[in-house]
């Protein structure tokens, strides 16, 4: 299987949709610790991932390339969608999976993975997580091993612009929600100069 360079969707098209972002259309906005938006002053674009032979069943909406983990070494970090399935200690349960509905109509459900190049599109998975509960569409990394990321809902599908901004820390085997509030964006990045997330 030759690499395949990761790189959003097409559908993801520049652009802020309604009027929770103020300032010009298409403009980048640094949100605050308090949920506060300003003019972002200066925006750095997620750095790509390099080239990985990827299953073909899985969607990649955004990718960074950025060490997330605070090992010193940068890791892929993705925000996936691929078909749903159930934890692999579920068969010996009778209780309903607790992430049983984390996927869309078409049977997709959402994760971010942490993956380690090892050069010539192979990888190493770090961590992939469960199907999120919010599944998510954009992520950007932040610095001391944090990201951001947008979150919409399955109902609204992989297309929908976010919903949501996040704001999650890098616990030694997986993330844990810090900050959260309530933005309708599709892109995100780093403003450089107060080192929060940027959206539009």
């Amino acid at each position: 299987m030759a690499p395949v360079r990761l790189s959003a969707p097409r559908w993801l098209a520049l652009g802020v949709l309604g009027s929770a972002l103020a300032g010009a259309p298409g403009s980048w906005q640094v949100v605050d610790a308090r949920g506060q938006l300003a003019l972002a002053r200066q925006v750095r674009p997620n750095r790509p991932c390099p080239a990985l032979n990827l299953p073909a069943s899985w969607r990649v909406l955004d990718e960074v390339y950025a060490d997330v983990t605070g090992d010193g070494v940068p890791e892929c970090l993705l925000a996936v969608w691929r078909p749903w399935k159930d934890w692999p200690t579920r068969r010996w349960s009778a209780q309903p999976s607790p992430i049983a509905g984390n996927h869309d109509a078409a049977g997709f459900s959402a994760h971010l993975a942490v993956l380690t190049p090892l050069g010539q599109g192979k990888y190493r998975e770090r961590w992939v997580g469960s199907a999120l509960y919010q599944p998510v569409v954009a992520i950007t990394a932040l610095p001391g091993g944090r990201l951001a990321a947008l979150e919409t809902t399955y109902a609204l599908g992989s297309a929908a612009p976010g919903q949501h901004l996040s704001v999650w820390s890098w616990t030694g085997f997986g993330f844990r929600r810090e900050e959260r509030w309530a933005l309708r964006a599709r892109h995100l990045a780093l403003d450089l100069v107060t080192r929060r997330p940027a959206a539009r």
